[in-house]
């Protein structure tokens, strides 16, 4: 109705806005599993990629591999491989989840998936910071979830959301998990255990141990300020925290990051 002078109530504008936030939370819902659809479309892709090459493998006895920095964070993808390869075996690489946003971000500016901000070193490193701060500010606020694909510069680092899974239907025996500060520290140690991990024997040559591969060739890359490290140390400690205690549920050996243990 309409209150004095012909104005329209404040129940009609809180209506209006319940009817605005409810049509862009629908929006957001429906956004969201359009995202999943294309994300289990490209899984699906890849295991059937692989389940064609087993007989392949097979014959020639030869050993199929798949590296994707995704597979992880994908509780789908753990159920989905271990139904369809029940004796394959799994290698988690963690890297420092600061560092590992840092490079993620500058992969996008390569690939074009951000656009580089004008300005030069600072302006970037800026862009970075605002970047990352937006897409925690969405996740507090629910506006995005861990799994959301837009969320994956950020949270492809929070590690334990789907190692958890993995964990669940994986058996230790099969799922490995690794730091990239161990292959940088001590190389030829961590290859010759990924080796018998996967009943390899030693073919492998020193000469192949630190040989860069997919390295970011961008020309300028953004760097971390001490404002952006803050922040990530703050989102990705507790998360952190949560890794540290499954890991130690299982056995697993595992340094803390220095720079990620508080809040």
């Amino acid at each position: 109705g309409r209150g004095r002078g012909g104005r329209r109530g404040r129940g009609s504008r809180a209506e209006r806005r319940l009817q605005e936030i409810g049509a862009g939370s629908v929006h957001r819902l429906a956004k969201r599993a359009a995202e999943q659809q294309q994300l289990a479309a490209s899984e699906q892709a890849s295991i059937d990629l692989l389940r064609r090459s087993a007989p392949f493998c097979a014959q020639n006895k030869k050993v199929a591999f798949e590296g994707c920095p995704f597979y992880l964070h994908e509780r789908l993808a753990a159920t989905q491989l271990r139904t369809t390869f029940p004796s394959m075996r799994a290698i988690a690489l963690l890297r420092n989840p600061r560092e590992r946003t840092v490079s993620a971000f500058n992969d996008y500016l390569r690939m074009g998936r951000i656009r580089r901000a004008a300005g030069g070193a600072t302006a970037r490193d800026a862009q970075m910071l605002t970047l990352v701060a937006s897409k925690i500010e969405m996740l507090r606020s629910g506006v995005r979830q861990l799994e959301d694909f837009d969320m994956r510069i950020l949270t492809s680092a929070v590690y334990i959301h789907g190692l958890e899974a993995w964990g669940r239907a994986w058996p230790a025996s099969q799922l490995l998990v690794l730091q990239s500060e161990e292959m940088f520290d001590a190389a030829e140690a961590v290859v010759h255990r990924v080796e018998d991990f996967l009943g390899l024997r030693r073919a492998i040559p020193a000469s192949a141990y630190m040989r860069t591969h997919n390295k970011n060739t961008l020309a300028e890359k953004a760097r971390a300020s001490a404002a952006l490290n803050g922040t990530l140390d703050a989102f990705f400690a507790p998360h952190n925290a949560a890794l540290y205690r499954w890991l130690a549920s299982r056995g697993t050996p595992f340094r803390p990051w220095p720079n990620g243990t508080h809040a």
